[in-house]
Parts: structure tokens; C-alpha cells; sequence
């Protein structure tokens, strides 16, 4: 009878196996896929190539590199080093092998469970196909229809195709019927190819090989007009010669109002640090479209400052209610403080309450005068020698790019120019480092959370309202990760999260990206850089901050500090302990 049972359960196990070896019986994909992504936190605002995706807060494009950029890895090898390097979107092509498991290439011949194992892939590291690269497409239709449906199981919004392929009516359709783009490529004068695409439908388009136009003499700025919106992908070269006119190309197509756009960002050679210096130089090239992205924005109604009539009348009673009636020091002469608001995004629902609550403190003191404004001339030198401080107002996204906003700022800090700001703040400008070290952090990970706060300075004129206790406080914190600037060597520490009273835990669960391996969360600081002091707290995202008359006289603090009429001890915090151990 055993003997039975067995040869039973051996059959219908192997049934099950061969059942789900057959084509219809491949398993479909979970719904949800962990996420083993190490992309660093801030990506989308700290970097182009990520950022500009977004039709909101940028352009609209999508930017990636060649998936066979690190020519010794296989598609499944190479797309965590492309994560690490803050790519989003790879260019995959039909000439690269899947992986070792599957030493096949990524083409349509591959089996459906081996297809959906790419998906897996790619949703697991949160990477999308920028494109599929086919260089040469089989004219039968079959085939075609083969190559363009396997392009849209891997989710490719488009496929490359060689320049001599026809842009015939049969794949104009099976283009439309499939909804999937399919761009011809072009390395010389693409007039020709613009007039054999008359008559087509906005599915077939010109992938433009930018540098091979400028080997054949063909500007790419001028081409632009010629392809107008038959223009789907574009291949760059930054790090090569003629970065300017690429940076006049990426201008001109944001102007023209060119979306939606992919961007296949070339390297010069084959190792990761090839592949580094030219995402670095992609950056730089892009740097101008994104400052004529930020001056269209400022002259919207997103870009006008967010004034207190946003507010309910509760919202602006309880803000009242908390002002500071005098200044803790009378100013050493008239103070006048440039205050910026600039988001590029939907930005914090307590921008106003910010703003309300510095105008009136201004008022009420006597403090300073503030000047509430998103000009961005006013931060060009030598208007911003007007102010005796800057205080940016949750100011976040990539939004100095301008060399000579960039030149004035550090140029005023320099000149004893104060400046410090709350909250969105670690998010603005991270591709400028000289901006992340002066405000002394770097995006972060965060989350609405009651964390207990310590008091690191108990002495300092910026914490006296605090007590010397810690107290309970909630509000979206920031935990810098360690490659930030935020460090205790530099920075005088006033305020940070009492770890053994808080609740570390995430949501119930642990979570990496959110722990320091040293525990530190530093949450107030002051620091001198150059011949400027500076301050910064991430906090500031719940209205508490704005109507808790301890924040508030810390603010007022902070403020009366960076100008100079508050004098605090800025010694950075891990001197500060030395000095104190060493009985000095």
C-alpha cells in the first residue's frame, strides 16, 4: 500500500513540474515585488538623470544609459551597479546576454518564464527600459511583430532600430496596434529620414545620435528644428568634446517643448569608473536647461511666494499667539533678510506658516526687516549684498543652477553674509556640493514620526527655551546617511533624537536606509563657514514647529545668531567633547 502511495505522489509531483514547465503554465508575476534597490535617497531631486522624469517638476524626459555600458556583465549583472549610480532607465538591447543562469540574448526567442525573470529583475531594482535597441529589425512581418511584442513584454515604451529601416506602413501599424514607439536611428543630416516619415503616425520617430551628427557636420541644435516632434530618443556623449553645444541642444528642446524625450547617455569606455565621470558630466551639460527650467517656473503662479493667505484664520491665531514679543538682543544695527520659498514641486503644506510666522516675529521684535522674494537676481552678486542674511523657507529641489546665483551665494557667505533655513532644505541643490556642505546635510530618509529630542547644548542662547530636558516632539525627521556632510566634526550640534527614549522602529519594522551606524540624528545646528555662521534644522513639517512658542524663540534665536547679533558657541560638537574629556 505504501509502495502505491509513493508511485501516486511521484506522478502527480511530476506532473506539476512539467505542467509548469509548459508555456501556458509559467507562473505570472507577484503583484508585489521586494524592492532590493540601493539607490541613494534623494535621487529624484538630487540628480537629473533621475529627477528629470518627472512632466512636473522638470522636463518630462527619461534618462538612462546603454544596459551594455560595462561591457564584462551580463543585463542581470550590470543593473545593480546601474542603481548604485542613480540610474533609473537602461537602454536594453537584443546583442546583450540575460545572465548567467540564462546565457541567452535578450531577444524574442527567449521563453516566457525566462522573460518574466527580466521583469522580476528590473522591477526589483526599481529600473524601467528606456528603450529596446534592435539593430537590425527582420523585414518579414512575423518576426517584426515578434520583436515589437517582446519589446512590450519587457515594458519598453519604445524600440532602435538601424538606419535602414524602412518606415513602411505595415510597421507604422503594428506599431499603433502594439503601442509601442519605434525610432529610426540617424548619424547623418536627418532631412531625408524627416521626409520618408511624412505621412507616418507620432509612432515612428528619429533616435538621434547627437555626436555622430556632429562628426558629419550636422549641428544637433540646428537638426532639432528640422525633427521638431519626430524626436523620441536622443544618444549623448557629455563627457566628449562639444559639451557646450550639447548643454544649447538640451535648452533648445525644452524650449520647443520637446517631451516625451528619452536620453540614452553614452560613456567613454567600459568600467564603472567610465561610466561615472560621464553620468557626472551629464549632469553638468544639463545644468543650464535646468536653470531656464527654474526661471519659467518663477514666473508662474508656483514660483510667487507663499503668503499667509493660504492659511485658515485658526492657523494664523495660533501662529500669533506664539510670536516672540522682543528680541532676545537688541540688533547691532538695522538688520534686512532676504526670505526664499522656492519648491519645485507641489511644496510643504507649511511653507505659509513659515513665512507668516518670520513676518511676524520681524514684526513684533524689531529683529530684522524681511523681504520675502523667489527672485533669483536678488541672490546674484552684488544685489545680494543688499541683505545681512539669507533664510530659505523649505527651499528644495535643484533650483541654483545658475553659475552666477551659485557665484553670488558663496561669494556673500565669504563676505560674512549669514544664512540658514528649516526643513526641505538638505534637498535643495544636491548637486552642489559646496551648498550641502554649507548647510551641513544631504537629503535623507524620512517619515512623519514622535521621536523624544535630546538637548546636546544646554548652554547655547539657541536652546534656552528647550529646558535642559528631552521632550516629545513630532514632525518628518531626517537621518543623513554617513556619506552626508552632516558630521560633528564640523558642526556645533544643538538638538538631536534621544535614541534611548525614542522608538527606532520604522512603521513596526527595522529599516536600513533610516539607521546611522553611530546612532547620531542631529536635528538643530550652527556652524561657521568661511566668514559666515549658518544655520539649519530639518524640521519644520508639522504646523507644531510654528505655533509651539518654544520653536518659535528658538527660531528668533537662530535668526538674531547667523547675523551676528546673537553671539553662541560654534565650536564643532566632537571638539567640544575632546576638549571637555581632556579637562581643558
Amino acid at each position: 500500500m505504501n509502495t502505491i502511495l509513493r508511485a501516486v505522489m511521484i506522478a502527480i509531483v511530476a506532473g506539476t513540474i512539467v505542467g509548469s514547465a509548459q508555456e501556458g503554465r509559467v507562473r505570472p508575476l507577484p503583484a508585489q515585488i521586494p524592492s532590493i534597490s540601493q539607490r541613494p535617497t534623494g535621487s529624484s531631486l538630487g540628480t537629473i538623470r533621475v529627477g528629470a522624469a518627472d512632466d512636473k517638476i522638470w522636463f518630462g524626459w527619461r534618462v538612462g544609459v546603454p544596459a551594455s555600458t560595462l561591457r564584462a556583465l551580463t543585463f542581470s549583472e550590470a543593473l545593480p551597479k546601474y542603481d548604485l549610480a542613480s540610474v533609473a532607465s537602461v537602454e536594453a538591447s537584443s546583442a546583450q546576454i540575460v545572465s548567467s543562469e540564462i546565457p541567452k540574448r535578450l531577444d524574442y526567442r527567449l521563453q516566457p518564464g525566462e522573460r518574466n525573470a527580466v521583469v522580476y529583475r528590473l522591477r526589483e531594482l526599481n529600473e524601467q527600459i528606456l528603450a529596446y535597441r534592435v539593430d537590425t529589425l527582420a523585414s518579414d512581418g512575423a518576426t517584426r511583430r515578434k520583436v515589437l511584442e517582446f519589446a512590450k513584454a519587457i515594458s519598453a515604451p519604445a524600440i532602435i532600430v538601424g538606419a535602414d529601416t524602412a518606415p513602411t506602413a505595415d510597421l507604422d501599424a503594428l506599431a499603433g496596434e502594439l503601442e509601442i514607439d519605434v525610432a529610426i536611428e540617424s548619424k547623418t543630416d536627418p532631412k531625408a529620414l524627416v521626409a520618408a516619415l511624412q505621412g507616418r503616425s507620432k509612432r515612428i520617430g528619429i533616435a538621434a545620435d547627437l555626436a555622430a551628427w556632429a562628426r558629419a557636420g550636422v549641428k544637433p541644435i540646428d537638426a532639432l528644428a528640422s525633427v521638431k516632434d519626430r524626436l523620441l530618443i536622443v544618444s549623448a556623449s557629455p563627457a566628449a568634446s562639444g559639451a557646450s553645444s550639447l548643454s544649447d541642444f538640451f535648452v533648445a528642446a525644452y524650449k520647443a517643448g520637446v517631451k516625451p524625450l528619452a536620453i540614452s547617455v553614452q560613456s567613454t569606455g567600459s568600467t564603472e569608473a567610465d561610466l561615472t565621470k560621464s553620468l557626472d558630466a551629464f549632469e553638468r551639460v544639463m545644468w543650464p536647461a535646468m536653470a531656464e527650467r527654474v526661471r519659467q517656473m518663477l514666473v508662474s503662479p508656483a514660483g510667487a511666494i507663499r503668503g499667509p493667505d493660504r492659511l485658515k484664520p485658526e492657523e494664523r491665531q495660533q501662529i500669533e499667539a506664539a510670536v516672540p514679543k522682543q528680541a532676545i538682543v537688541k540688533p547691532k544695527k538695522a538688520r534686512k533678510m532676504l526670505v526664499t520659498d522656492i519648491q519645485m514641486y507641489s511644496g510643504h503644506g507649511t511653507i505659509p506658516h513659515g513665512n507668516l510666522l518670520l513676518e511676524l516675529i520681524a514684526k513684533q521684535t524689531g529683529a530684522f526687516e524681511p523681504v520675502f522674494s523667489n527672485d533669483l537676481n536678488l541672490l546674484k552678486y552684488p544685489r545680494i549684498k543688499e541683505f545681512d542674511a539669507v533664510y530659505l523657507n523649505n527651499v528644495c529641489g535643484m533650483v541654483h543652477n545658475d553659475p552666477e546665483v551659485r557665484d553670488g551665494i558663496l561669494r556673500f557667505v565669504r563676505e560674512g553674509g549669514g544664512i540658514g533655513g528649516h526643513h526641505a532644505v538638505t534637498f535643495a541643490n544636491n548637486n552642489w556640493p559646496e551648498f550641502a556642505d554649507m548647510m551641513g546635510g544631504w537629503a535623507g530618509a524620512h517619515h512623519v514620526e514622535k521621536q523624544m529630542i535630546k538637548i546636546d547644548d544646554p548652554n547655547s542662547p539657541l536652546t534656552k527655551a528647550f529646558g535642559r530636558g528631552s521632550f516629545e516632539h513630532t514632525d518628518e525627521f531626517y537621518q543623513f546617511p554617513m556619506s552626508s556632510p552632516y558630521s560633528r566634526e564640523r558642526q556645533h550640534v544643538l538638538l538631536s533624537i534621544d535614541v534611548e527614549k525614542s522608538d527606532r522602529a520604522t512603521d513596526s519594522r527595522f529599516c536600513a536606509p533610516c539607521t546611522r551606524p553611530d546612532q547620531d540624528y542631529g536635528l538643530a545646528w550652527i556652524r561657521t563657514y568661511g566668514q559666515v555662521r549658518t544655520y539649519f534644522t530639518p524640521l519644520g513639517h508639522t504646523n507644531i514647529f510654528y505655533t509651539d512658542p518654544r520653536w518659535t524663540q528658538h527660531l528668533l534665536a537662530a535668526i538674531q545668531y547667523i547675523r551676528g547679533d546673537l553671539e553662541a558657541d560654534a565650536t564643532p560638537s566632537a571638539k567640544v567633547k575632546a576638549t571637555a574629556a581632556s579637562g581643558k
